[in-house]
């Protein structure tokens, strides 16, 4: 059977090969966007003073504690270094949360969701190698 022009073709690739970049693919888009998220959370907390800046870094620090979490779990399942590196990163970001050091905290996020944006490379080229992406 002829194949039309505008169909998407299978590559040759391993059906397990995909389902690997697939699932890289999924963790490392999770977890940028988290860290986009705590980077929002901690452009808002210099603007903040008192008694509700101090709710909003033990809210902040407990996300970042999460976040921590979730990067363990994307680093344990995809395997990538990457996402051990930003694991550390966003862990020393929470410790610079309690300095009142926002903008280093800041700069670590934005380290980390380039070390997690590096390792879905591959699993993003695979996937348009496939035709998925």
């Amino acid at each position: 059977m002829s194949r039309n022009r505008g169909e998407c073709a299978i590559s040759q690739q391993p059906s397990a090969d995909i389902g690997k970049a697939i699932i890289a693919f999924q963790y490392v888009e999770r977890v940028k966007s988290q860290l986009i998220i705590a980077s929002k959370l901690l452009d808002r907390l210099a603007e903040l003073t008192g008694d509700e800046l101090a709710g909003a870094c033990k809210i902040t620090s407990f996300f970042f504690e999460a976040l921590e979490g979730e990067i363990n779990i994307a680093y344990n399942v995809v395997g990538s270094k990457d996402f051990e590196v930003a694991a550390a990163k966003v862990k020393e970001a929470a410790d610079k949360i309690h300095y009142n050091q926002y903008e280093e905290a800041i700069r670590l996020v934005s380290e980390a969701i380039s070390n997690v944006a590096s390792s879905g490379q591959s699993a993003m080229q695979k996937l348009k190698n496939s035709n998925l992406l």
